[in-house]
């Protein structure tokens, strides 16, 4: 099952730090996580995409990521354009959140993390 974060995921706030805006939450998803559809996908228009390393390592990586039905049609799926974090520290803030942040503002925007 594929998830996406809206309100209250947890990543929003990492993802305004980085400078960002958490598609989920801004296409209007009120729980903190929804299984994906298609249409929930492309309504959310994200320009990134934000996954944890194993997921994304067992969907294929990126190859795989794309596949998922919608992913494609998103310009984040379009320009290929993902980032990813270690699964044990995207959602649980601690003393690494520093390196995490930098790393996402690194994936986001080029750069050395």
């Amino acid at each position: 099952m594929y998830l996406i974060g809206g309100k209250g995921s947890g990543a929003t706030s990492l993802i305004e730090a980085a400078g960002a805006v958490d598609a989920g939450t801004a296409s209007g998803l009120e729980k903190d996580f929804t299984a994906i559809t298609s249409e929930a996908l492309v309504k959310a228009a994200p320009d990134a995409i934000l996954v944890m390393s194993k997921g994304l390592e067992s969907v294929g990586g990126v190859d795989g990521l794309v596949k998922i039905p919608g992913v494609a049609q998103t310009p984040a799926g379009m320009d290929r354009r993902i980032v990813s974090v270690e699964d044990g520290v995207l959602l649980n803030y601690g003393p690494r959140t520093d390196r995490v942040l930098k790393s996402v503002v690194a994936q986001l925007y080029g750069g050395d993390a």
